[in-house]
């Protein structure tokens, strides 16, 4: 899907891809590109950025730029805001997160553990709070979180994996409430099982029955971007169960907005 979904005017002239490489952060590309906004993207492999970022190029006439960056790293985030300083970055997409799964927590080496906690936990935080930051100061902008149905509660082999993306959820939830007054769009989704190249060196030729098209999750990803402030897939996979689990959430929010803010004194 690459009809132009996203307002420059509201969300700028750049967006930043953290894991916009392939799969799901491809598809975001794609869809930012068409809408004519210019791209960084940032992947730990060059080669496959690359390639996207001439595709994109060709395709839309957008500039691309490409930054070869483990999201890992403790200065991931610091590296991604240097990149862009020249940039006015009104759009970010946290895509970065996924690991092959599978595992027990026990089973799983510490330092896989300690890499998904940096991706989605130290990285993305900075990375909302530098380019967050500035769009609260401009007055417009959007972000993106993407997170997990692991997210929504606890289950066994994704132990790590269900508590980070659990964090992506309620950040973007909480952001969403603070933000919204000044004019910045953030959404969380709460995504199915899609077919990226990620999944496949999980599961290999594994068939996996109603399984999601990346471009799909992205397209409506985007879509509802401007409405906030989460959208999730439910289990089940149907279309009505996710529009009433993503109500009772937006729900939650609303409510415990009015009760914090009635605490704290905040009109």
């Amino acid at each position: 899907m690459t009809d132009a979904v996203l307002d420059r005017s509201r969300y700028g002239a750049w967006a930043v891809i953290a894991g916009g490489s392939d799969g799901t952060g491809a598809c975001f590309a794609a869809e930012a590109a068409a809408s004519g906004i210019n791209l960084l993207l940032v992947a730990r492999r060059p080669a496959p950025l690359e390639a996207l970022a001439a595709e994109l190029r060709r395709k839309y006439g957008v500039e691309v730029r490409t930054l070869s960056l483990d999201l890992n790293a403790a200065d991931a985030a610091q590296r991604m805001a240097e990149a862009a300083k020249d940039l006015e970055v009104g759009l970010y997409i946290s895509n970065a997160g996924a690991e092959k799964g599978g595992h027990y927590f026990h089973d799983t080496p510490w330092e896989t553990i300690q890499g998904l906690i940096a991706r989605n936990v130290l990285t993305a935080t900075a990375a909302c709070h530098h380019f967050g930051g500035l769009m609260r100061a401009r007055g417009r902008g959007g972000i993106v979180l993407m997170s997990s149905g692991a997210g929504l509660g606890g289950q066994p082999r994704v132990a790590a994996y269900s508590a980070v993306k659990a964090y992506v959820l309620n950040l973007a939830e909480s952001l969403w409430s603070e933000l919204r007054p000044c004019g910045v769009d953030v959404i969380g989704i709460a995504a199915p099982i899609m077919e990226t190249p990620t999944l496949r060196a999980t599961l290999g030729d594994m068939q996996i029955p109603d399984i999601f098209d990346p471009g799909e999750v992205a397209h409506n990803a985007l879509v509802r971007l401007p409405f906030g402030c989460s959208y999730i897939y439910s289990i089940d996979g149907t279309q009505e169960a996710s529009e009433q689990q993503t109500v009772v959430r937006r729900e939650r929010v609303v409510a415990l907005e009015k009760i914090v803010n009635d605490l704290f004194g905040v009109q």
